[in-house]
Order: C-alpha cells, then sequence, then structure tokens
C-alpha cells in the first residue's frame, strides 16, 4: 500500500479533506465539476478526489466518458480514489483491477471485504490503496456490520483482516465505531471517511480519533461541497470554496 502521496499532500495542504464528485444530472459533468475542483485545489482546501463511479454510469457513455475526461485532468495532480465499491471472485477481480486501475488510471479504489481474500488481492498493487467497507454510514450499516460474530462486531473483524492485508478501510462518521476501528488498526491504516455531510457525522469525534496520524487519512464531503449553492446561493464555486474552508477550519485545529 502506498501512501507517501497522500501523506505529503496532506501535510502540505493541512487538509485532509476529499471531494467526492457525484453528479445528479448528465448536463456538462466535466466542466461543472472541473471548475470547483480546480478552485479547491488552487485554494488548497482538498488532498484527494473521489469519483463515484455509479454515479457517471447511470448516465451512459456520456456519463463515463465524463469521468474519464476528469481522471485524465486530474491525474499526477492530486489523489484520485475511484468509488467503485468492487469485489468478486478471483478472476472477476483481476479483471474488476485492470478496469480501475489501467482503463480508469485511479490511485485507490473502494472494494466489499465479504468475497474474502482471493476477492481483495488482485486489488492490492504496488502504488495504489484499497478501502475495505468496514462500518458505512448508510442507515443500513447495522443489518450485517453491526452483527456480533463470537464476541466482536463483524466490522471490527473486517478491520482485523485489514490489518493482515494492509488494506484501508471505508469508516463513516455516522457511528463512534471509528474509535473501536482505530483501537484494532491502531491509527497505522488510511481511513476514507464519508457521512460528514448531508449525513450528519460527527467531524470532530472523527478528527480527535485519529489525530496522532492524521494525515494518512482522508475525510470525504460530496454534495455538502458540490451543491452547497443550493442553501447557500450565489456560485457553485464559490459556495463550494466557502463550505470547504469551514470544514477545514476544524481539521486544521488538528495538523
Amino acid at each position: 500500500m502506498q501512501l507517501s502521496k497522500f501523506v505529503a499532500l496532506a501535510q502540505e495542504t493541512k487538509t485532509i479533506l476529499c471531494f467526492g464528485i457525484d453528479p445528479k444530472s448528465s448536463d456538462n459533468i466535466s466542466e461543472y465539476f472541473s471548475e470547483i475542483t480546480d478552485k479547491l485545489i488552487s485554494e488548497h482546501q482538498i488532498s484527494a478526489i473521489k469519483p463515484n463511479y455509479a454515479y457517471f454510469a447511470q448516465y451512459g457513455f456520456e456519463g463515463l466518458n465524463a469521468l474519464k475526461e476528469l481522471i485524465t485532468h486530474y491525474k499526477n495532480k492530486i489523489p484520485i480514489i475511484l468509488d467503485g465499491k468492487r469485489g468478486d471472485i478471483g478472476k472477476s477481480s483481476e479483471a474488476y483491477a485492470n478496469e480501475i486501475y489501467d482503463v480508469w488510471g485511479a490511485d485507490a479504489t473502494t472494494i466489499s471485504p465479504y468475497m474474502g481474500e482471493d476477492s481483495i488481492k488482485p486489488f492490492l498493487r504496488d502504488g495504489k490503496t484499497v478501502y475495505l467497507l468496514c462500518r458505512t454510514s448508510n442507515t443500513g450499516a447495522s443489518d450485517f456490520q453491526d452483527l456480533k460474530v463470537g464476541k466482536k462486531y463483524l466490522y471490527e473483524i473486517v478491520a482485523d483482516k485489514a490489518l493482515k492485508w494492509d488494506c484501508g478501510l471505508v469508516v463513516g462518521a455516522t457511528s463512534d465505531a471509528i474509535k473501536r476501528i482505530v483501537k484494532i488498526t491502531k491509527n497505522k491504516l488510511p481511513l476514507l471517511v464519508p457521512g460528514i455531510g448531508a449525513q450528519g457525522g460527527d467531524l470532530e469525534l472523527v478528527l480527535k480519533t485519529i489525530k496522532d496520524n492524521i494525515a494518512i487519512h482522508r475525510i470525504n464531503a460530496s454534495s455538502s461541497l458540490a451543491y452547497a449553492y443550493e442553501k447557500q446561493g450565489g456560485s457553485a464555486v464559490e459556495a463550494a470554496l466557502k463550505e470547504a474552508k469551514k470544514l477545514n477550519e476544524k481539521i486544521r485545529n488538528y495538523f
């Protein structure tokens, strides 16, 4: 797992904020998100982007072409986490890994741990970062992730496995499970933390929990940045910048 790029940029920008790119319209996707992303990068407000594959794929080849344009534009400028949530039997995972890394050119991705080690190994490439879905931010996460297996929650077992396999973890800000997970991983595995925006997660709790090795982690904000203008008014770019600065006021207290 290669984290040097993530750590270096976090230390340079004094932020671990990640801009999640989730288009909700097929209109001018590349132009709309490029303008916002360019501004956030130029103002040192983000240290990764996370395009969500599904939000592009829903618009067919038009959406997928926009995804390729965005990744090509930001390749080698900022870490790109392609949120693909892949995971299948070994050979199928090899094909998915080839797609994520070789076709799209992503630096990192998200995958499901449900099918076990052989489904994960193909994604563990030198220079790439993998985030296993561990304790997610959605309301249905408790259906399976909070089930007890012996004396442990299922998400704790996923965290144990991630240590063994040298993977990062997706851990939502909407649950205090992050404290248990960081204790298991000794704060040495990178976390991708969604849920601080529209889902109402606890940013301060997250920051206090990860503060001792903060630069390896990323806290994601998607619609709360991209569509901040719907609440604030004004331009999409300036509203996103204002919202990012508000988040970074808190984040930078821990650098």
